[in-house]
C-alpha cells in the first residue's frame, strides 16, 4: 500500500500548486463542491479525492504521476466513472480523462480500429458499423463507459463471452508506467528502447513466467479459470499465455484496473457485425428447462459470430421491474409465478444461414418447453428489448426503496451446472433476507448478475452485507468452482476474497506482478489486492432522500454524455451527488461550515451551468429528470424581491419584448458605427462587471423580425385555416437571413402555410404573448402559469377550441405547451411542416449541404426524424451533428452563461464538411449560439425551406 499523506487536504493542495504551470487551473479542483462531485462511482463506495486533476495528454499524465508521488498521495485514473466495484475513486488523486483522449482510427477496412481511452464504446461500433465490424467487448453500459474501463477491467458483455474480450482481440497497446516511461508495443522503436531501459522489469516477468508454467498444477488452475469468464485479480494466465515478456506485460496491464499503469492507446481486431439479425424474447416454464436449453445453445462453450450470440437469462423477478415497459407487455400473458426469460440474438452473413441458424435454436427452444417462440428481424423492435436488458442495472435498482443503496455483484460458474447455480443463488440471496434481489445475466457464458438493496445508514445493514459476502465467496468459488466476478473487475467489493478464490501460490504470483510494476504502491492501491479483510464493507454509500424527484438514482452515470455541462462542471449524476450531501449534512447538522461551502458552491456549478434541458431523461433507463430537480431548486432559491420582479415582468412581458429588440439593436447599430471589436470590448467589459445582469453581446446575436401580420385570409386555402403562434424568441431572436436570401422565420413560415394551400392565422397584439417556459426555467412556475394561461387562452379562441391546427415555431415552446395543454393541442413547426406542407411543395432548388442540429426540446418531442426529413429535402446531403446533445445555449443563457455553449459545442465544428456553407435549428436562441461557435449561419427550417420550395 502506498504511503499516504498525514493531511490529504493540504497534500491536494500541494499537487495543485505543482500542476499549475502544466494543466490549465479550470482543470485542477480541490474545492469541496467538485471534489464531492466525483466522490463516487457507479458502485456501492464512496471516496472523497484531495484534488481531482482532468488530464489530456501524456505530458499530463506523467506530470500529475510527478506531483502525487511528491505529495505522498495515491493516484488513480477514471474514465466513465461506471465501474461498479468501487475501482475509479480514491481518497488521493484522482486523474479524470478529458478530452485529448478521444483518438478513432479505422484501418484495413475496419478490421482493425485505435482507439484513445475515453472514445465511448457505442461510438466506436458507431463509427465500425459502416463495415460490418464491431468491437468485441460489449458492456451493458457501453452508451455511456469508455475504451480506458474496458480495458483495465477487461470488460466483456452480452456477446463477448470470453473469447472477444479485451485481453483476447487486443492488437496492440499504448501504456505509461509509473515511472512515466511509455511502451508501445506496435512501435518497433519503442519496444526495443523499452527492452533496454526496462531490462530488470522484463527479466522479472520473464522468471515469474518460467516459475509458473514449471508448477503444472497452477497452469492448469489458470486455464480452467479463464475458460469461463474471469476479473477476479490480475490476468496471470498471460504468464502461461504468452513466452516474450513484452506480450506478457501488456496482457497484464488489461484487467489490471489502473493499478500497473496508465493505458493511452489501444488497437483492437473487431469482430463481425453481421447484418443479418433476429431477435426473441422466449419464455420458459422454470428455471431448470430454461438451463437445459441455454447450455444446448451454447455451442459446447466455444463463442461464434454467426448462430446464437447472445442469450441473455432474465428471472422472474426480474421481470416483475419491467413488466410495465412497452417493449414487455406483449409478453406478459406467457409468464407464470416461476417462469424466466431468455433474450436471444441470433445472427448470421447472409439470409440463408441466418434461417439455419433460427430453425437450429428453434428446434432446441422447442424441446426444452418454451411457451413462446416469437423471433423477429423488427431492429426497433430488437433496440426495444435490448434497452430494457441493458438498463436493468438502473431499473432494478430504481425499484430499491428510497434511500436505501443498490448492491450488485456478478458472478460465474461452468455452463454445465448453470440450472443448479441459479436455483441456489436465488435461495442464498433470500437466505440472508435480500428477497428484493433480481438475478439476470450473460447465460451463455454462465455469468449471471443480481442486484439487491439495503440500508447502511441503518445498525446491522455492513454486517449483513459482510456475512453475505464471505457466503457468496465460498458459494462461488469453492463449491462451484466459479468466478466471484466475472466481469465487473475485482475493485475494492471482492479484494479481500481474492485469495480464497485463487489459492496463495496464485495470489503470491499477483503480489510479485504489483511489485514489479510499482514496488511504490503509488497507483490505485487498495484496488485487486488489499490486505483488509473488511475493505468491502468501509466506505459503504450513503443514499440520504434529497429530492423526490431524484431520490431514486442509483448514481449509475448513464445520464452523463448527454449532459452539455459535463467536464465543465456538474454533471446530471453529480448534481444529485452534491445534492444528497447537502440534504444530508443539513439533517444531521454536523458539519455547518462544510454545508455552507456546498451550497454556495453549488450556485454556479449545479444551477447556473445547468441547462435544465432534461436530456439526462432520456438516457436514464427510469427517466429521471435532473433539470426539474435544478428548477425546483432555482424555484427555492427565489427571494421575495425576485419573485415581485418576476411578478412585474410577467405583468408587463410586452415592454420587456420590446425592451430587449431595443437592446439587440442596439448592439447591431453598435457593430455598424465602431465595428465588432470596440464593441465586444465595451459589452464584455459591463458583462464582466455584472454578469447576472448585463448580458454578453455576440455578432450571431440579430434583432428578430418581431411579430408578423397573417395579412388578409387566402381567396384559395382548400386546406383551411392553421393557428400559427409565433414564439417569443423566434420574434425577438432573428438569424443571419438577409446576407443568404431568405426570409425570416416568421414570414417563411407564412409563405410556406399559404404555399401549401393553408389559411395562416395569427394572435392580434402578439407582443409580449410568451408560453410560460423562460419564467418556469429559472424558477417561477406561478408567474409561468399566468403568463401561459393568457396565451393558451388566446389560441384556444383562435383554434375554435382546437378545432383548427395549432403550430408554434420553437421546439422548447411547443414542448412546453403539451406539457400544459389548452383545448388546442400546440405542434412544432418541424412535424407539421413535414407531415402537412412538405407533401404539398415542390423542391425546386436544393442546397449542396446543410448542418443539422437537434435542439434539447425537438430529442424529448422526439422530432428527429421529422427534421431530418426536412433536410433530406432542403439539401443533397443532411449532416447531422452528433457531437451535440444540448447547444447548451438554453433560452437566455448563451448571453449570461456563454461558456456553457461554447463547451457544449466545441467538437462539433468539426463535423461540418467544406462544402456545407448553412445549418438549421428548430430554436432561434440555439441557432445564435450556434451560429456563433460553428463558423456558418444556422436559420430555421421554415427560412431554408421557403427558399428551396420557391416557384
Amino acid at each position: 500500500m502506498a504511503p499516504i499523506a498525514v493531511d490529504r487536504a493540504q497534500a491536494g493542495l500541494g499537487v495543485a500548486d505543482r500542476l499549475r504551470d502544466v494543466i490549465r487551473k479550470d482543470r485542477i479542483m480541490t474545492d469541496p463542491v467538485m471534489t464531492y462531485a466525483y466522490s463516487g462511482d457507479a458502485s456501492s463506495y464512496r471516496l472523497v479525492p484531495a484534488v481531482v486533476v482532468i488530464v489530456n495528454t501524456e505530458d499530463e499524465v506523467r506530470a500529475v504521476i510527478e506531483a502525487a508521488r511528491a505529495e505522498r498521495l495515491p493516484l488513480t485514473f477514471r474514465a466513465a466513472g461506471t465501474s461498479l466495484s468501487g475501482q475509479a475513486i480514491t481518497e488521493g488523486v484522482l486523474a479524470v480523462l478529458g478530452d485529448g483522449w478521444k483518438k478513432l482510427q479505422i484501418d484495413d477496412s475496419g478490421a482493425r480500429v485505435t482507439l484513445g481511452p475515453a472514445v465511448i464504446v457505442a461510438n466506436a461500433n458507431k463509427a465500425l458499423k459502416p463495415f460490418n465490424a464491431k468491437l468485441g467487448p460489449d458492456p451493458a453500459s457501453q452508451a455511456t463507459c469508455k475504451i480506458g474501463g474496458v480495458v483495465n477491467n477487461n470488460s466483456s458483455g452480452m456477446c463477448c463471452g470470453v473469447a472477444y474480450n479485451t485481453y483476447h482481440t487486443m492488437q496492440r497497446l499504448r501504456v505509461m508506467l509509473v515511472d512515466g516511461t511509455v511502451l508501445d508495443s506496435g512501435d518497433p522503436a519503442s519496444v526495443a528502447a523499452f527492452r533496454t531501459s526496462h531490462a530488470r522489469l522484463l527479466e522479472g516477468l520473464h522468471q515469474l513466467h518460467h516459475q509458473v508454467t514449471a508448477d503444472s498444477q497452477l497452469v492448469e488452475l489458470i486455464r480452467k479459470k479463464y475458460r469461463i469468464k474471469n476479473t477476479v485479480g490480475y490476468s496471470i494466465n498471460a504468464l502461461v499465455d504468452f513466452h516474450d515478456p513484452v506480450d506478457i506485460l501488456i496482457h497484464l496491464i488489461v484487467g489490471s484496473e489502473g493499478t500497473l499503469g496508465f493505458v493511452s492507446e489501444v488497437t483492437y481486431n473487431t469482430i463481425p457485425e453481421h447484418p443479418h439479425k433476429v431477435t426473441g424474447l422466449i419464455p420458459f416454464p422454470d428455471p431448470y428447462s430454461c438451463a437445459r436449453a441455454i447450455s444446448k445453445l451454447a455451442n459446447g462453450g466455444i463463442q461464434t459470430t454467426t448462430g446464437v450470440t447472445a442469450a441473455e437469462y432474465i428471472e422472474r423477478r426480474a421481470l416483475q421491474t419491467v413488466e410495465h415497459l412497452p417493449a414487455i407487455q406483449p409478453y406478459v400473458r406467457f409468464f407464470t409465478e416461476t417462469s424466466p426469460v431468455i433474450l436471444i440474438d441470433i445472427s448470421a452473413p447472409d439470409e440463408a444461414t441466418l434461417r439455419a441458424e433460427t430453425d437450429k435454436a428453434v428446434a432446441i427452444l422447442h424441446s426444452e418447453g418454451a411457451t413462446h417462440i416469437d423471433f423477429s428481424p423488427d431492429e426497433a423492435k430488437s433496440h426495444a428489448l435490448w434497452d430494457v436488458r441493458k438498463g436493468f442495472f438502473a431499473s432494478g435498482g430504481a425499484a430499491r426503496p428510497k434511500g436505501t443503496s443498490m448492491l450488485t455483484e456478478d458472478v460465474a460458474a461452468p455452463i454445465d451446472r448453470l440450472a443448479d447455480f441459479v436455483i441456489d443463488m436465488r435461495k442464498l440471496l433470500d437466505d440472508f433476507g435480500y428477497e428484493d434481489a433480481i438475478i439476470f445475466g450473460h447465460a451463455l457464458a454462465g455469468n449471471l448478475h443480481f442486484q439487491m438493496s439495503d440500508n447502511f445508514m441503518e445498525p446491522g445493514a455492513a454486517d449483513k452485507f459482510d456475512r453475505f459476502s464471505k457466503a457468496l465467496s465460498e458459494f462461488v468459488s469453492v463449491r462451484y468452482g466459479g468466478s466471484l466476478k466475472a466481469e465487473h473487475g475485482t475493485g475494492r467489493a471482492i479484494a479481500p476474497f481474492v485469495e480464497a478464490e485463487w489459492g496463495t501460490k496464485a495470489y503470491l504470483v499477483m503480489h510479485e506482478v504489483k511489485r514489479l510494476f510499482d514496488p511504490e504502491g503509488l497507483l490505485n492501491p487498495g484496488v485487486l489486492l488489499n490486505p483488509d479483510p473488511d475493505i468491502h464493507i468501509k466506505n459503504l454509500k450513503l443514499m440520504p432522500l434529497a429530492d423526490e424527484i431524484v431520490d431514486l438514482c442509483i448514481e449509475c452515470g448513464f445520464c452523463e454524455p448527454a449532459c452539455p455541462s459535463h467536464h465543465m462542471t456538474l454533471s446530471p449524476r453529480q448534481r444529485i451527488v452534491v445534492t444528497r450531501e447537502r440534504a444530508r449534512l443539513r439533517r444531521t447538522g454536523e458539519d455547518p461550515e462544510r454545508l455552507k461551502a456546498l451550497d454556495d458552491g453549488f450556485q454556479y456549478a449545479g444551477l447556473d451551468t445547468c441547462a435544465a434541458c432534461n436530456l439526462c431523461s432520456l438516457r436514464c433507463p427510469v427517466g429521471i429528470e435532473t433539470g426539474s430537480m435544478v428548477i425546483g431548486e432555482r424555484g427555492r432559491r427565489r427571494t421575495e424581491g425576485d419573485h415581485r420582479a418576476a411578478s412585474w415582468v410577467a405583468g408587463h412581458t410586452g415592454a420587456v419584448e420590446a425592451g430587449m429588440k431595443l437592446g439587440v439593436g442596439v448592439q447591431q447599430l453598435s457593430r455598424r458605427i465602431v465595428g465588432d471589436g470596440l464593441t465586444d470590448v465595451l459589452a464584455g467589459a459591463m458583462h464582466r462587471l455584472a454578469p447576472k445582469a448585463v448580458p454578453r453581446v455576440s455578432p450571431a446575436l440579430r434583432v428578430g423580425p418581431g411579430a408578423p401580420k397573417a395579412g388578409p385570409a387566402a381567396a384559395e386555402a382548400p386546406n383551411g385555416p392553421v393557428v400559427y403562434f409565433p414564439s417569443c424568441a423566434t420574434r425577438m431572436f432573428g438569424a443571419q437571413t438577409d446576407e443568404n436570401g431568405l426570409l425570416p422565420a416568421t414570414e417563411a413560415m407564412l409563405v410556406l402555410l399559404r404555399r401549401a394551400g393553408f389559411n395562416p392565422v395569427v394572435p392580434e397584439r402578439l407582443e409580449g404573448q410568451c408560453c410560460g417556459q423562460p419564467f418556469l426555467s429559472k424558477g417561477f412556475p406561478e408567474e409561468a402559469e399566468q403568463v401561459g394561461a393568457a396565451t393558451r387562452s388566446e389560441l384556444d379562441r383562435l383554434s375554435e377550441q382546437g378545432r383548427h391546427p395549432v403550430v408554434t415555431d420553437a421546439s422548447t415552446c411547443a414542448k412546453h405547451m403539451r406539457e400544459h395543454p389548452g383545448a388546442a393541442t400546440v405542434l412544432d413547426s418541424a412535424e407539421f411542416l413535414v407531415n402537412e406542407v412538405l407533401p404539398r411543395l415542390t423542391v425546386t432548388a436544393p442546397l449542396p449541404a446543410v448542418a443539422v442540429h437537434h435542439n434539447c426540446s425537438a430529442q424529448r418531442l422526439r422530432e428527429q426524424a421529422a427534421i431530418e426529413a426536412l433536410a433530406a429535402a432542403i439539401a443533397s446531403k443532411a449532416v447531422v451533428l452528433d457531437a451535440i446533445t444540448c447547444c447548451g445555449y438554453a433560452g437566455d443563457k448563451g448571453l449570461y452563461v456563454p461558456e456553457l455553449n461554447a463547451h457544449a459545442t466545441r467538437f462539433a465544428r468539426a463535423q461540418i464538411p467544406p462544402d456545407c456553407t448553412i445549418g438549421l435549428s428548430t430554436v432561434s436562441t440555439c441557432a445564435t449560439g450556434l451560429s456563433e461557435r460553428m463558423g456558418i449561419p444556422f436559420v430555421s427550417i421554415a427560412s431554408l425551406l421557403e427558399k428551396v420550395s420557391r416557384p
